[in-house]
């Protein structure tokens, strides 16, 4: 079978060159001769035999032959054939069976008191499905609780460190608080062990009895802030379209008051083009509500949606000078890890390239490319029963229901179809490893497609720049790389066992 080359050439601000190796997911100083010799190799047959076989092998060609027999590193067996991969239904039921059930996610409602101007379920993204504004009875609750605990229990046979991770979404879940009630006495009287419960609210409804009630069971509660009064209102508004930031911060600020220790609140902070970084950083910065705080910054969605075309260019512009501003600044100080901004927006992108090894690649046999998840690994269910793949892409496809269980051969069509419009075109992708798209970045509404024509060239281009910036960063603090583990152990692995 040919072997191909895979991976990309990339260069720090000093000049010095670096090859990204996506086949072993290491990154190497690239000198002048390691370069030509991998340009060699690239142009030529890939046969690594004759390649290794030479008689005149100099020390660029034993390096490349050694690490690639050590590490399986430069080079890749190539799926010539051109078909997707298409797995069985009993290869899917297997795999879910023993990796699956990590999550199950109750959408109690499809309700929810606000109006944002960016929310999945607006007419801003007109192929998404549309939640419908119903509310979960507990009777599917319940089933739905049963089900996963009983598959989980049958998994920790074999998996005893397995954690139970129950999360309730919406809509807005607080709009059905007696319902998130009587779903944890429901589930205290299984006595499980080793769970973790988890909300995401707007938070307009985090009052003293919402907050003492999380606390007690110790929920992972995820509120939606997006920086200060003015930034905030710009876009998370009532059904009204009064701004909510004087309601949402005074919840926050008393649920601090309450528990000033509670380390499981993070905040969830959505921006566009519009966002002034400054002003946001300086207001996390400057509030002690957020000290020590877990947070996820993500940009409003791009994809099957025109919301970007009412920015102006100089908006972007300005948007894009603001986080370059932020980046040179690394360069000339220590880094902040106590500002948000610094942490969780600008860093986070590096701290993923330098632990890439330690957080493990996306990819596995049944879906070979892209970071998507197996449906079924987590199952979110709708209020009316039907499971879902996944609660941030609404109207995906139904892969079973309460009464049911799991669909195992809807889940195989399902990532057949992926497999066949998307992934079969990943071969000879210069960063598999590191590309983080999956089912929400692909769905039209109907069927998997790219969002834009250049959509995997971006890709591509973006995680270049990534890994520019990171070893950049790392010529200049070599101490940096040591910083991130640690905070890994202090801060980050909270975050990744959060999996909201």
């Amino acid at each position: 079978m040919k072997k191909t080359l895979r991976g990309l050439f990339f260069q720090t601000e000093s000049k010095a060159e670096y090859y990204y190796d996506d086949c072993s997911g290491m990154v190497f100083p690239c000198p002048d001769g390691l370069k030509e010799k991998l340009q060699e190799l690239h142009e030529s047959t890939g046969n690594i035999t004759d390649f290794s076989s030479s008689d005149n092998m100099d020390i660029w060609g034993r390096f490349i032959w050694e690490r690639y027999s050590k590490y399986g590193a430069f080079l890749v067996s190539e799926n010539t054939s051109g078909r997707p991969v298409e797995p069985s239904v009993g290869e899917i039921t297997e795999n879910v069976k023993k990796n699956g059930f990590r999550q199950l996610i109750l959408t109690v409602t499809g309700n929810c008191n606000m109006k944002c101007r960016y929310c999945i379920n607006s007419d801003v993204y007109p192929f998404s499905g549309k939640m419908r504004f119903d509310s979960m009875p507990f009777s599917v609750a319940r089933a739905a609780v049963d089900y996963y605990l009983d598959n989980l229990g049958r998994i920790r046979k074999t998996d005893p460190g397995r954690t139970a991770v129950i999360t309730f979404y919406g809509g807005e879940p607080l709009l059905e608080f007696r319902l998130i009630q009587e779903v944890v006495e429901y589930v205290r009287s299984k006595k499980v062990k080793n769970l973790l419960y988890t909300i995401t609210t707007n938070g307009l409804l985090l009052n003293e009895e919402a907050a003492d009630f999380l606390a007690a069971h110790k929920f992972a509660v995820w509120v939606s802030i997006d920086g200060s009064e003015n930034q905030h209102n710009r876009n998370r508004i009532t059904q009204g379209e009064k701004g909510t930031f004087g309601q949402v911060f005074g919840n926050i600020r008393n649920f601090r008051i309450r528990y000033p220790d509670y380390y499981l609140l993070g905040f969830l902070v959505t921006y566009d083009w519009k966002t002034d970084i400054f002003e946001l950083r300086e207001f996390f910065r400057s509030h002690s509500e957020f000290d020590n705080s877990l947070f996820m910054f993500n940009p409003v969605g791009a994809n099957f949606t025109e919301y970007y075309s009412r920015f102006s260019n100089e908006e972007r512009r300005h948007f894009a000078e603001q986080l370059n501003s932020i980046k040179k600044d690394l360069y000339a100080s220590s880094v902040d890890h106590d500002d948000p901004v610094t942490t969780f927006l600008i860093t986070t992108p590096y701290r993923l390239q330098l632990m890439r090894k330690i957080l493990g690649s996306p990819g596995r046999p049944e879906i070979p490319a892209t970071g998507s998840c197996i449906p079924g690994e987590k199952i979110c269910v709708l209020p009316d029963g039907r499971f879902q793949p996944c609660e941030r892409v609404p109207g995906l496809a139904d892969i079973g229901d309460v009464s049911r269980g799991l669909d195992f051969a809807e889940i195989a069509r399902l990532i057949s179809l992926y497999n066949q419009k998307i992934t079969v075109n990943c071969r000879g992708c210069p960063v598999m490893q590191l590309c983080k798209t999956c089912f929400s970045h692909f769905w039209s509404g109907n069927e998997f497609v790219k969002p834009i024509p250049f959509f995997c060239r971006d890709q591509v281009l973006g995680i270049k720049s990534i890994l520019e910036e990171t070893y950049s960063l790392i010529e200049q603090k070599p101490e940096y790389y040591e910083e991130i583990i640690k905070l890994y152990h202090r801060r980050y692995s909270r975050l990744l066992s959060l999996n909201f």
